[in-house]
């Protein structure tokens, strides 16, 4: 239904189009309607209303690709409101436009209409600020932007060569004139002068802003401040951006004033001032030495004026609504770190009983705060722990739940924290996707703080309902579950991975009566956990798994199916047998895995040498067992994972490992030699090196079978380490080059004795 609405929409402004150029064919061509002089008119296919009610209707269907061509399509006007508003639709949905590849095409047919609309008459200014604002956003567009820039600033100029200053005795009665005349004072003031000072600069900004804070008052004032406002900043950018910041600052602590949603936006709309900085000095006003609570109902009015929509403007104001949501949308992409303040202080104003917190808990529940939020989570990722934290201040409350709920279950009216924590997992569960993934961390986030309160062990129960998931959801939705549990709060995922580990030391430990796929899936899912939840883990700290998984590979080494004694499996055979092989080979990857998780542990002062010891002497020997030898994957696994922990340990652990894998005559393979660094062809020497036989190769006498066995067997010799010496130099001056080299440069290794 909704794509032949937009069809039928699309053809018959088509039509509509194609039958006004067969009218008047200098409509498109000519730019212009039949008539002469003052009687041409701008062509227009459209008019403004027609083109905002077909705009509304695509935007609410999210019809982007009819909304292009008809984009397109209505571009051959030159009336300048349909060109600014075709211009402000573009910026808006700026994203989807370039994703199906119109944006730039619209962008050129623009210029394209504006030259055509400068070569009648001068352009609408409205129309040179949109181009600028969509040019910004597009790479390609430097040089045009440079030449909108300078027509923009003709507006502004002087239209006398012969004006007088504006610092003169007739402006000090300008600003003291009634209401009445004061725009027209005031206009002819901004357009009589080419300069300001800043004083006079100052002196004007503050008549002006005295005239708009009493207009606050009056259901429809006359004057147009906002663009005198504009105006007056022409006469110097940086000292005005400064006056209105300072004014901004003292509006924001007035409490006199009226909701900021009825002051800004006109404002906003011409760029007086920008949403970023009224983030920005909110944010700091709620971050200072006050207490937070004094400027509580600033964050409710900054909120508001954030989401709202369906503003009223005055007529001089025909692309305000539009525009001001551009507004808004720019100030979330480059000003979300701004809002997590405000959020923090709404959220927390929710427990209290004043009437300010009552206001925080509507606000806080509509529909157009929770849209602010989800768009803050899924396209500012790095903002979620702020956020979470912010939630975490009112879970007490039941709005902020409410808030919470209708973001993850938007058509669920029932309140999941009326739910047990395990039902609210499950339900979790069954909602996460890629695209609510932000939202469903929060959900979990807030349910477990919420649960830790009342409940003796919520890891527990999290595992539990995750293990009982696994059994009947699909792999797909299981690739979620790691990612979800990622965004725990720290002690939280500390509980759930210590959960975790237990859940897999066990099953290593038990004997399981699942099959092999099922163990699989179990056990790939619990390790998923522990390693989304490895960021518990502190640098350096100790851990007593690095003993428990010391125990289990000892008791996986001296298993009967990992025994010497029997015969090779020769594979994956389908016998019991051949399944008990397999457990024992998920049982080994298990405790691999957690062992490189764990490996930050080792540098701790407090692990015992010995445990590590044991670790790394139980991996050597199952590295040269020749049942494992038999497995794609493991040797290598087991390889890696020796080569990490080598390199950890220190020369007294490594050292005390060889003597032991030597005292069990297990030191001959050529992996071990290569990790642990020593030699078995020549024992009891501290240091030895490669000697080719060259005394025979140089004896002429040598016999041709002589020299090739003696260039084929390189013999190990004793190496002769003496004292270091400083060799007399030719001079008493000593150089940088006199010093000793140690060995170890040169990754010389001390033997074991």
């Amino acid at each position: 239904m909704k794509s032949d609405i937009g069809r039928w929409l699309r053809q018959t402004i088509a039509s509509h189009s194609q039958a006004g150029s067969e009218i008047f064919p200098g409509q498109i061509e000519g730019s212009t309607t039949p008539g002469t002089g003052d009687d041409a008119k701008p062509s227009a296919i459209i008019t403004v209303e027609q083109f905002q009610g077909v705009r509304l209707v695509l935007e609410e269907m999210e019809d982007f690709t009819i909304l292009a061509d008809v984009l397109k399509i209505v571009s051959v006007s030159t009336d300048d409101h349909i060109l600014t508003a075709i211009t402000d639709t573009t910026n808006h949905h700026f994203d989807t436009m370039a994703a199906i590849g119109a944006a730039e095409d619209l962008y050129r047919i623009l210029l394209q209409q504006y030259t055509k609309v400068q070569g009648r008459k001068r352009a609408e200014k409205s129309f040179v600020e949109s181009l600028i604002d969509l040019g910004d956003r597009l790479p390609k567009a430097v040089q045009e932007l440079r030449s909108l820039r300078q027509d923009l600033s003709l507006y502004e100029q002087t239209i006398s060569a012969a004006a007088c200053s504006p610092i003169s005795d007739h402006m000090a009665e300008a600003l003291q004139s009634a209401e009445s005349t004061f725009a027209d004072e005031i206009d002819q003031l901004l357009t009589s002068g080419t300069s300001m000072d800043k004083q006079v600069l100052s002196q004007v900004f503050q008549t002006i802003i005295k005239r708009l804070e009493l207009s606050w008052h009056v259901t429809q004032p006359s004057i147009n401040f906002a663009e005198l406002l504009m105006r007056l900043r022409s006469f110097g950018s940086k000292t005005f951006d400064l006056l209105i910041a300072d004014w901004l600052q003292d509006m924001l602590c007035s409490t006199s004033r009226p909701s900021l949603s009825n002051i800004l936006p006109p404002l906003l709309c011409n760029n007086s001032i920008t949403l970023d900085l009224v983030l920005a000095r909110s944010a700091a006003l709620l971050e200072g030495t006050q207490p937070p609570g004094k400027f509580v109902q600033v964050a409710l009015d900054v909120l508001d004026l954030l989401t709202v929509d369906g503003l009223k403007y005055p007529p001089p104001m025909v692309y305000g609504r539009y525009r001001f949501q551009i507004q808004q949308q720019r100030a979330m992409r480059n000003s979300a770190s701004s809002v997590i303040p405000l959020l923090r202080a709404a959220i927390n104003a929710c427990v209290g009983e004043e009437v300010s917190c009552t206001n925080a808990r509507n606000l806080i529940t509509s529909p157009r705060v929770r849209t602010l939020i989800q768009t803050i989570l899924t396209q500012h990722k790095e903002t979620f722990s702020q956020i979470s934290s912010a939630f975490s201040l009112g879970l007490s409350v039941e709005q902020v739940q409410m808030a919470i709920d209708g973001m993850v279950y938007p058509s669920d009216p029932q309140p999941s924290s009326l739910l047990g924590f395990g039902y609210q997992i499950s339900k979790i569960l069954r909602t996460v996707s890629d695209f609510n993934l932000p939202l469903c961390q929060l959900r979990l986030r807030t349910a477990f703080g919420t649960s830790a309160r009342s409940s003796n062990n919520p890891a527990a129960t999290l595992m539990a309902t995750l293990l009982k998931a696994s059994e009947s959801s699909d792999d797909a939705c299981m690739l979620c579950w790691p990612m979800l549990v990622s965004g725990l709060a720290a002690d939280q995922a500390l509980r759930v991975r210590e959960e975790a580990e237990n859940e897999l030391v066990l099953d290593v430990h038990r004997e399981t009566h699942l099959d092999l796929a099922q163990r699989k899936r179990v056990t790939e899912v619990v390790a998923s956990i522990v390693e989304a939840t490895a960021f518990s883990i502190t640098d350096g700290g100790s851990s007593l798994v690095l003993a428990q998984i010391a125990d289990r590979l000892t008791g996986l080494l001296s298993s009967p199916q990992l025994s010497t004694d029997q015969p090779s499996t020769g594979g994956f055979p389908l016998n019991e047998t051949g399944q008990i092989l397999e457990h024992s080979y998920i049982s080994l990857e298990i405790l691999l895995r957690l062992l490189v998780i764990h490996q930050s542990t080792m540098h701790h002062p407090k692990i015992s040498q010995n445990t590590l010891a044991r670790l790394l002497i139980t991996l050597s020997i199952l590295l040269v067992n020749p049942i494992l030898s038999s497995h794609p994957t493991l040797p290598s696994y087991i390889f890696d994972t020796l080569a990490y922990l080598t390199d950890l340990q220190t020369e007294e652990t490594r050292s005390h490992c060889i003597r032991i894998l030597r005292d069990q005559q297990r030191t001959k393979d050529p992996r071990l030699l290569f990790l642990f660094g020593y030699s078995e062809s020549i024992e009891n020497e501290w240091l030895q090196f490669v000697a080719n036989p060259v005394s025979i190769a140089l004896d002429p006498r040598a016999t041709a079978a002589a020299l090739t066995a003696a260039v084929a067997t390189p013999t190990m010799q004793p190496f002769p380490l003496r004292r270091w010496e400083m060799m007399q130099d030719a001079t008493p001056l000593v150089t940088e080059n006199d010093t000793s080299l140690s060995l170890t440069l040169f990754g010389a290794r001390k033997a074991v004795l």
